[in-house]
């Protein structure tokens, strides 16, 4: 009798548990119908545009995924990024993350961004001269590409901020980025000779 009596206990244990197991089974599904955590950042930092959030998530991806399958691109994005975060960083660098942000931009747009954002100077300088800019007077996006590209080592756009402000009567800064231009290798026409003197 009480032999009997254990045995239905155990009986209804089981029969409750298992409904219980496989109801938690089916919450939580096969694992591989679930996104991970490395894929989702790595998209992330494929498909960040402004150079210190590349930084932070490259950050992130190297600490969460040491020998994740990324993990050497994420060094390398880091890296880049870092040179760029570095020259958006500077004082002389009016350029701010508004500038990385367009509301509409397009495929092309992005990738330029992108490529500017991981220190590619000559991106960084295409941007600039596509920036409203002249007789519009509103010009502080594209000095600020101007300059951002600059500090990443363009001498055409170094001396493009030359000519800008040489037009605009600021005579030392428009010497100061003839000489940064110089230093890059650029050779002025003779038409800044005088701002040299």
């Amino acid at each position: 009798q009480a032999q009997r009596r254990r045995l239905l206990k155990a009986g209804a244990w089981a029969a409750a548990a298992v409904p219980a197991l496989s109801a938690g089974w089916l919450a939580a599904g096969p694992a591989s119908a679930q996104p991970t955590g490395e894929a989702v950042l790595h998209r992330q930092l494929n498909e960040a545009t402004w150079p210190a959030e590349i930084v932070r998530l490259a950050d992130d991806y190297l600490q969460r995924f040491p020998a994740g399958p990324a993990a050497s691109q994420a060094r390398s994005l880091r890296e880049r990024a870092q040179q760029a975060a570095q020259a958006i960083a500077r004082s002389d660098v009016k350029l701010y993350r508004s500038a990385f942000e367009p509301p509409h931009p397009t495929p092309a747009a992005l990738r330029e961004l992108r490529s500017a954002a991981l220190g590619d100077r000559d991106a960084a300088w295409r941007i600039a001269r596509a920036s409203p800019h002249g007789d519009s007077g509103d010009d502080h996006r594209y000095v600020g590409w101007l300059q951002f590209a600059a500090m990443l080592g363009s001498d055409g756009a170094s001396y493009e901020l030359a000519l800008h402000y040489r037009k605009r009567g600021q005579p030392a800064l428009a010497a100061r980025y003839e000489a940064r231009a110089i230093e890059l290798g650029f050779t002025p026409p003779p038409a800044l000779d005088h701002v040299r003197k």
